[in-house]
């Protein structure tokens, strides 16, 4: 049964990140990262390598918050907390703001300062270069798979499995880095 909803998180975290990208704030990104991957294009065995990196950072990140909120919070803390009506409650208030935004109400951004910073550093190029590009990917993305991504930790912290919210933000950037893998593999075919 601990494997069966270790699976159905990790399927509900995959789902979530399909739906992701097709949010405001990330569909744009797509061919963001065709351009960059296009202009820094050489040969397709380089390209290849360094959009498997992009991808691999992309799932990195998400998978290291999943593990830094089990960490900080503890399956335990995290699963009653689930069970909580106050916690509950406010989290129907904060998914209620974000698809008030969604509707364009208002924007939720984070501070700018953090995005340029990253952004900065991703224009350095190498390694450092595709990790801080996924970050920025992270960060410019955070308003729309906010609550992608709050619904599924909790979620998967009210199974009170310990890596159910690793393995379920596993399923959500591999959903998520897939396409920006494939569309930066091949930036030389999406250019003709």
């Amino acid at each position: 049964q601990e494997e069966q909803s270790l699976w159905a998180i990790f399927l509900a975290g995959f789902i979530g990140g399909f739906l992701a990208l097709i949010m405001p704030c990330i569909f744009p990104m797509l061919p963001l990262t065709v351009s960059f991957f296009t202009k820094k294009a050489g040969s397709r065995a380089k390209a290849v390598t360094q959009a498997g990196l992009y991808g691999l950072f992309i799932i990195v990140i998400y998978v290291a918050l999943g593990l830094l909120v089990t960490i900080i919070f503890g399956s335990d803390a995290l699963n009653e907390m689930a069970s909580n009506g106050i916690f509950n409650f406010v989290f129907f208030l904060m998914l209620v703001i974000f698809a008030i935004s969604f509707f364009g109400a208002f924007e939720l951004t984070l501070p700018s300062a953090w995005v340029n910073k990253v952004d900065e550093k991703s224009d350095k190029g190498g390694l450092a270069g595709l990790f801080f590009m996924a970050f920025a990917l992270a960060l410019v993305s955070f308003s729309c798979t906010g609550p992608i991504i709050g619904t599924l930790l909790v979620q998967a912290a009210s199974m009170g499995e310990l890596m159910g919210p690793a393995i379920g933000m596993f399923g959500f950037s591999l959903a998520l880095a897939i396409p920006f893998t494939l569309f930066a593999a091949f930036p030389s075919l999406l250019k003709s």
